[in-house]
């Protein structure tokens, strides 16, 4: 059982002493949401704000993605920019998008000071909102989640009731394969540390499937996007100034209306972009309004890409991007 309060107490401390001694610029973290079960992110930029930092299995965001704003922020003009580092509380998953940004040149690695967190698990936010149907919306945010062996314990206005962790666990944690972060300035909390094998079993379903009935499924949940474009915003990796999706000028690349072909171009395009740099965080399929499996396509890519190019996204900060290397020995056949 992971110890959340001393792994808090730890972060709190390690922001604390950053701050104080002016070695970061602020600290990008957790902090409880008063009206909410889940934690939301958090800008602390004074050391007497830290004790509003934790760290527990509600901690769901990738904060990454506040890192790619930031190094786009330009000062104002007179004025000097503050190139410290930003300070920031990563998980493992989370850890692998700092190496795709530092590899890709989006974020330098001197601009970011990184507080690794060993910790195995989240939960999935809309299946704790189901769990919690029974109670008022309003009241959810009082709600406590601990860990139990193999279950998770939630307890709510003096009573308690058990439910099976795979009922509550977020889909990316069941089949994630590192538990420990592979960049990071101080690495909190112990763990497993040796890999496991991923097996894509996640994905043998859609890999089972001839041509045909896989291209049925995808019309099924392609159909149902209404373009509303969270996939990309929540995502750290698709950092352009401007998308090709809403270019207007001097053509455009896709119709604004919501229909399958419209969708399925998106989406696809989409895909192929994170091929070779997804390291599958989740947050596409987490923000997603309409619950559409994203995660299956990223997935499917990931394991091509590893089975063909020996690509592991997210590991070794030294590595050049997939699709920014050439290999004379990569396969010419037909890999699909």
């Amino acid at each position: 059982m992971t110890d959340m309060k001393a792994l808090t107490d730890q972060i709190r401390s390690t922001a604390r002493e950053w701050l104080e001694k002016g070695e970061v610029k602020y600290i990008i973290g957790y902090e409880k949401d008063p009206n909410s079960p889940i934690a939301r992110p958090v800008f602390i930029h004074e050391p007497k704000d830290v004790d509003r930092l934790i760290i527990d299995l509600t901690c769901v965001n990738n904060l990454t993605r506040f890192l790619v704003d930031e190094m786009k922020n330009k000062p104002k003009r007179g004025e000097e920019p503050d190139l410290r580092p930003i300070g920031i509380v990563v998980k493992p998953c989370d850890s692998k998008t700092i190496v795709e940004l530092v590899k890709e040149k989006i974020v330098p690695r001197d601009r970011v000071k990184i507080i690794g967190v060993v910790s195995p698990s989240t939960i999935d936010p809309k299946k704790l909102n189901m769990a919690l149907k029974n109670i008022p919306q309003n009241k959810r945010k009082d709600v406590k989640l601990k860990e139990n062996g193999n279950d998770f314990i939630l307890e709510y206005d003096g009573e308690s009731s058990s439910i099976p962790q795979d009922d509550l666990l977020a889909d990316k944690c069941k089949v994630c394969v590192v538990h420990t972060p592979v960049i990071s300035d101080i690495t909190i909390g112990e763990g497993e540390k040796d890999w496991k094998k991923d097996n894509f079993e996640d994905i043998k379903d859609i890999e089972d499937m001839s041509p045909d009935e896989r291209w049925e499924f995808w019309k099924r949940q392609l159909d149902r996007c209404v373009r509303c474009y969270a996939c990309r915003e929540a995502c750290p990796l698709c950092y352009c100034e401007e998308c090709v999706f809403d270019r207007e000028k001097p053509y455009r690349w896709n119709e604004r209306t919501v229909g399958l072909k419209e969708n399925a171009f998106y989406h696809l395009v989409r895909a192929m972009h994170l091929a070779g740099r997804c390291v599958d965080c989740g947050e596409c399929e987490r923000v997603c309004p309409m619950d559409i499996p994203i995660r299956k396509i990223n997935r499917y890519l990931i394991k091509r890409a590893r089975e063909r190019f020996n690509v592991f996204p997210g590991i070794n900060v030294e590595e050049d991007p997939m699709f920014g290397s050439y290999d004379v020995d990569d396969p010419g056949e037909d890999i699909w």
